[in-house]
């Protein structure tokens, strides 16, 4: 006889490890939102998605950038 069982945990973090995964679950907004306005910009002029790939080189630019230097904190984990 099969049995199946599970666990069920939750997570109790203190204030500063909360706010941690605020601030990264924001930042994880922040690239999800503007990545789909850009894929949705390239759609209506009847261009191509972009892929990971290319995706990807976008993070990394966006990293560098003054306007967003915070992602590239919030990606090494540096708060």
């Amino acid at each position: 006889m099969l049995r199946l069982q599970a666990f069920k945990y939750e997570l109790i973090p203190n204030g500063r490890q909360e706010r941690l995964m605020r601030r990264f679950a924001g930042s994880c907004r922040y690239v999800y939102n503007k990545a789909l306005v850009l894929q949705k910009e390239r759609h209506e002029k009847g261009g191509k998605k972009l892929g990971y790939a290319g995706l990807c080189r976008l993070l990394t630019e966006w990293r560098h950038s003054e306007e967003t230097a915070w992602l590239a904190k919030e990606a090494s984990g540096e708060w």
